[in-house]
Order: C-alpha cells, then sequence, then structure tokens
C-alpha cells in the first residue's frame, strides 16, 4: 500500500494543535542574538564612509613632526646661545689677560704707575725701580726740587730760563727724556733723576752740593 501525502501533514496540524492546548512555548519565541547595525546608505544607495578619520592620522603626524622640529630647533638655539656666551667670556678674559700684561710692560718701561698723578710718587717709583733708591735718598730728592719749582711741571725761572720740576738749563735738555717734556712731570723727573746720577751719583751726594752752592 502506497503511503498517502496527506498523512504527514496531518501529523504536523496535530502536533500543532496538542502543542496550543498543552501550553507548550513554540521555539519561534527564542531569544535571537541581534543584529549588527547596518550602516546608512548614501544618496546612491551604496554604504557611507566617515573619512574623516582616517585624515586625523597625517595631521596628527604632521603636528608631532612640527613639535619636533621646534623642538630641535629650539635645542639648537639653546647650544648655540651658550656657546656663544662661553666665546664672549673667553674673549672678555683674554682681553683682561692682555690688558693687565701690555700696562704691567708699560709699567716696567716707565718705571712707575701710569695712573700715578703726584710727581713725588713717580719720583720714588723711578728712583726704586730704575736706581734702586730708597726713601732716604729720596728725601735729599725732595729737599732739592721743592726749592727749585716746588714740584710744579711748568715752573719757569724767569732771569735764566731753567724749566720744570728739575729746573733745566736750558730747557731744551729735557728734550732727550721725552718729545713731551714741557708737559709731562714724569719725563721731567726722569731727565732730572739721570742728570743726578750722572752728575753726582746720588741725590744726597746733589743735596750736599747744593746746600753748599746754592745750586746742582
Amino acid at each position: 500500500m502506497v503511503p498517502s501525502p496527506i498523512r504527514p501533514v496531518l501529523g504536523v496540524l496535530a502536533a500543532v494543535t496538542l502543542s496550543a492546548g498543552f501550553g507548550v512555548v513554540p521555539q519561534a519565541h527564542a531569544q535571537v542574538p541581534a543584529a549588527a547595525p547596518v550602516a546608512p546608505l548614501d544618496r546612491d544607495g551604496e554604504i557611507s564612509r566617515d573619512d574623516s578619520r582616517p585624515a586625523l592620522l597625517p595631521e596628527v603626524a604632521r603636528a608631532l613632526n612640527q613639535r619636533q622640529a621646534e623642538l630641535n630647533q629650539a635645542s639648537v638655539e639653546i647650544a648655540v646661545a651658550e656657546r656663544t656666551q662661553q666665546v664672549n667670556e673667553f674673549a672678555k678674559q683674554r682681553a683682561k689677560t692682555e690688558a693687565a700684561t701690555r700696562y704691567a710692560e708699560q709699567v716696567e718701561k716707565l718705571g712707575y704707575d701710569p695712573k700715578t698723578t703726584d710727581p713725588r710718587d713717580i719720583a720714588k717709583a723711578m728712583m726704586l725701580k730704575v736706581y734702586e733708591w730708597g726713601a732716604d735718598e729720596f728725601t735729599c730728592v725732595d729737599k732739592i726740587w721743592t726749592q727749585e719749582s716746588n714740584w710744579q711741571w711748568n715752573a719757569e725761572n724767569p732771569t735764566s730760563g731753567a724749566y720744570g720740576i728739575p729746573q733745566s738749563l736750558p730747557a731744551s735738555k729735557l728734550a732727550t727724556a721725552g718729545d713731551d717734556w714741557k708737559t709731562n712731570p714724569a719725563t721731567q723727573i726722569k731727565w732730572g733723576l739721570k742728570y743726578i746720577k750722572d752728575r753726582y751719583g746720588t741725590p744726597c751726594s746733589a743735596w750736599g752740593f747744593k746746600a753748599g752752592h746754592g745750586w746742582y
């Protein structure tokens, strides 16, 4: 006997009826996983994409590169500034050293400190440096030149024409000590001390002669 195709259908209907009668929950009410959200469509019916997000990456990279370049430039500028300061400080110290050396050479050459303005102090320095004459010999020089000119570089004898601190006669003899003999006390003192040395040997010997003769 050939099975009737109606029987399977009747079987299904019977199962459904029995399920409804006995309160069985159909499988259609079981939880189904939520579907993933569907991207919106654009006007052309294609899925639209947010192209702004990928574009941020190059901008961030450029910003980072720019910042790094600025930091590098700042580092270079700081290094250059520090090096420049070191060079300037070295130049200043070198200039001071060279100036001090030149000044010491000038003092050595002149026999006195060029900053000295008192002619008596100039004479003391020259006497000690050039002739090794001490305070006792300066006392004699002071007596001579106080009487002769009172240590005035422009003192001039109206009668004889003797001139300057040592009262050189004639006045032009002072030129052998320097071209500025008319106005520079140091030049006049230099000439006067040499004159005393050559003629009398020491200032006190010159004073001894002057004390007895009135001139030297």
